[in-house]
């Protein structure tokens, strides 16, 4: 009898499979999962299963995709919040969060916070936005541009598109308090 060797990464309700691309291993794991589908009376959503290969031929891999009854996976999509086989290294990708930025400081620009709110917004809630990206990618100067922008804005207001004085430097301002920051 051979050795199957697949390894398996599940978190809440997903489940990734990983092996070589073999007839056995892909036979394997459609026994798998018409065994988790026997004992736990759940069924398996294969309309949303994927199965990609990796330096496999297209041919190999929608013929296993067909064996077990599913989708042919493409090298750009989302897991957990985190885009897999992006560039990283491009703006478009940290999309997502600049995004949030935004959407956070529109549900914020009609209220009128002191000057300490904003501080204390940019310092709590927009400054954590990005921190689960940056735990798996490097930030892009460019974004950190963008990013740094949107914060100065909100912090020193903007009407009709034009930015008010900044009484303080921002290098100041993002200064520890012990250096008057």
């Amino acid at each position: 009898m051979k050795k199957i060797d697949i390894s398996l990464l599940q978190y809440a309700d997903d489940t990734i499979f990983v092996g070589d691309m073999t007839i056995n291993n892909v036979m394997v794991v459609k026994s798998i999962l018409r065994w988790f589908e026997l004992v736990s009376e759940l069924k398996v959503n294969f309309h949303k299963s994927r199965f990609e290969g990796i330096g496999v031929e297209k041919e190999v891999v929608d013929r296993y995709s067909n064996i077990l009854n599913c989708k042919v996976l493409s090298f750009l999509f989302v897991y957990l919040g985190i885009p897999i086989g992006a560039n990283t290294r491009k703006v478009e990708s940290w999309e997502p969060i600049i995004s949030k930025f935004k959407k956070k400081l529109a549900s914020w620009k009609h209220r009128h916070f002191f000057f300490s709110k904003r501080i204390c917004h940019i310092n709590l809630v927009l400054s954590s936005l990005p921190l689960f990206y940056m735990s798996f990618f490097k930030i892009p100067k460019g974004v950190i541009k963008i990013l740094t922008t949107l914060q100065r804005m909100f912090l020193w207001g903007c009407e009709d598109g034009r930015k008010k004085i900044s009484w303080v430097s921002w290098k100041k301002i993002c200064s520890p308090k012990v250096h008057g920051g």
